[in-house]
């Protein structure tokens, strides 16, 4: 039995329970019983949502050494409790799965939540402004040369809809600090003069391969960029240091386990994030499992050697009770967003223009970056070195090269690498089929699924109602037979996980929302609730390779579960999105929250 000081620390509010817990309930069993099958961890009277294959409920269930080794009714897990058991009365409240988040970006969520944050709220540019210039008032020693960088600008959500900003709404400010501010999109940011002249963006600037620099009538830019003409202006940002990687991990650790997510997947992940949660891990401090995609773009001439080298240095290998790091994922970007006025996503027919009271095809079709034959041999690469490709295409076109692309990988042989495309928000009725077909997982951020500024305002008109029909085409994926698992994108979105699953489930925005009256959007793409539950727990763990071990609640898994403050199966769905998560338990130990919550 692990009796480590972090674990006795951790137990130390179930042991304050365990003896009313038992004498309370009479469940102790017979001495021989308790000594042959003496656990660490006993949870009583609940309602244990196993997410097993018969979507089973149970009552009570016992942890050893951080692995469940009985699920069942109170009576049968007596006979794990003895003299040294924690024993936990859960009050009846619901028990399940952690949750697996497949795709988010922790290191920049934890830094948005310790600098200049928007807070995905909608501002006028006057609002805009003065929200930065707040921040440049409580950090003017950093005049006049600190960099400003700002995180969760809902740029859709810019009142009046369809309003643009410019450098010259940066320029006016009181500072001469460089500015870049991102849009949580995470696809455009804009830049003040000064930060455009650090980086040497003039009128004759070229474009770069994978991004534009947005340019006014004269040719002089805008200080909009979109894509990887973002790279221009933060190359010249110093880079963070290895404490404050640190910072930010710890604080969005802190922000998952509230969540309820017990694993990870940084999709987009840098060498700095991994060493960042790498240290924590070594301190003790990691309190999700973490995965990693490698990011690799056009320019990296040996892609598959980078990936592997990075597994080598900071891989931990098969799962133990306590998290700990896992690079088994690489991440390419094929387009960029729907969203106008960005419209960078790879559509297969051009994105519609008002015309005269008419919206009619314009000429732009978005783009894909990666040319499909470097694509396709860089696809087969990484399957052989064992390494799982997870791609973001968003637009129909981006979607179905990424699926030409991974049928290549199975003509190919490789059967056992879990191949998955993140966003996937406008699928062409064609490819719905090939999910199922070529075993692709679906990473779907469940947010994006209502009426809001970059859903009916920023995309709907520009699609036209055929096209419309598939957007974020959740519910067609599904019934196809498709995998369908979890992925937040934070700091895209909120990171509100509750919030996603009721999204999904009922197409609608939360209740006083100015969208609310849209009612819901697309209702034939939605999921019910079990369906939900299982792509946030059991098809996450499989879109990484750890089914076996976590996902369900189930006998030799991982204790990786949560307890909440409601029952989500029986509450009405908009309901849901209230949620609150009690305790959040990885590998057995308490992480987040305590018994005292229960009562």
């Amino acid at each position: 039995m692990d009796r480590t000081p972090a674990r006795r620390t951790v137990l130390a509010g179930i042991a304050a329970t365990a003896a009313m817990t038992v004498t309370g309930t009479g469940l102790a069993g017979s001495a021989e019983a308790a000594q042959a099958h003496e656990a660490d961890t006993v949870l009583l009277n609940g309602y244990i949502y196993t997410v097993d294959a018969r979507n089973s409920i149970k009552k009570a269930l016992a942890i050893t050494r951080g692995r469940i080794v009985h699920v069942g009714t109170d009576r049968s897990a007596s006979a794990y409790i003895g003299k040294r058991t924690q024993v936990v009365d859960l009050r009846g409240r619901m028990l399940m799965p952690g949750l697996h988040d497949g795709h988010i970006h922790p290191l920049s969520g934890g830094r948005g939540l310790l600098g200049l944050d928007f807070q995905y709220a909608p501002l006028t540019v006057a609002e805009f402004r003065a929200t930065i210039q707040a921040y440049l008032d409580t950090t003017a020693a950093q005049e006049p040369d600190g960099w400003v960088t700002g995180a969760h600008w809902y740029l859709q959500a810019m009142r009046p809809a369809g309003t643009k900003v410019t450098r010259a709404d940066l320029d006016t400010l009181t500072t001469r600090r460089p500015i870049l501010i991102s849009s949580s999109d995470g696809h455009t940011s804009l830049a003040n003069s000064r930060a455009l002249q650090l980086a040497g963006i003039t009128g004759s600037t070229p474009d770069p391969a994978t991004g534009t620099i947005e340019r006014d009538a004269t040719g002089e830019p805008t200080g909009i960029l979109q894509d990887g003409a973002q790279d221009l202006v933060r190359s010249k940002i110093p880079p963070a240091t290895a404490e404050d990687n640190v910072r930010y991990a710890e604080a969005a650790l802190a922000a998952l386990r509230a969540q309820g997510v017990t694993t990870f997947m940084d999709a987009a992940a840098s060498e700095g994030s991994l060493k960042a949660f790498t240290t924590l891990a070594e301190r003790g401090r990691l309190t999700a499992r973490a995965h990693f995609a490698v990011l690799v773009d056009l320019t990296d001439s040996r892609p598959v050697q980078h990936v592997m080298k990075l597994q080598r240095t900071y891989d931990t290998g098969r799962l133990r009770a306590a998290p700990d790091i896992h690079v088994r994922n690489t991440k390419m970007f094929l387009d960029g967003v729907l969203q106008y006025p960005a419209q960078t996503a790879g559509v297969l027919e051009p994105y519609l223009v008002h015309d005269h009271d008419h919206w009619v095809p314009g000429t732009n079709k978005g783009s894909v970056y990666w040319p499909p034959d470097r694509l396709n041999s860089l696809m087969k690469e990484l399957a052989a070195a064992g390494i799982d490709p997870h791609v973001h295409a968003i637009g129909d076109h981006a979607v179905r090269v990424a699926l030409d692309a991974y049928q290549g990988v199975r003509r190919a042989g490789y059967r056992s690498n879990r191949l998955t495309v993140a966003h996937a928000e406008l699928v062409n009725p064609a490819d719905i089929p090939r999910f199922a077909r070529l075993g692709v997982i679906a990473a779907m951020g469940f947010h994006w699924a209502k009426p809001g500024p970059d859903s009916v305002d920023a995309v709907e008109p520009y699609l036209g109602q055929e096209r419309w029909q598939n957007y974020e085409p959740e519910g067609a994926i599904f019934r196809s037979g498709g995998i369908i698992s979890l992925g937040s994108d934070w700091p895209v979105d909120p990171l509100d996980e509750w919030d996603a699953l009721r999204t999904v489930i009922t197409r609608t925005a939360l209740r006083g929302s100015p969208y609310a009256a849209y009612g819901p959007m697309t209702p034939h793409q939605a999921l019910q609730r079990r369906t939900v539950i299982r792509a946030a727990t059991r098809n996450g763990a499989y879109q990484l390779h750890q089914e076996n071990d976590t996902g369900s609640i189930e006998v030799g898994k991982l204790a990786d579960l949560i307890v909440l403050d409601r029952n989500i199966l029986k509450i009405p769905a908009e309901d849901i999105a209230n949620t609150k998560v009690l305790i959040t338990m990885v590998g057995g130990r308490i992480v987040h929250g305590s018994v005292a919550d229960l009562r």
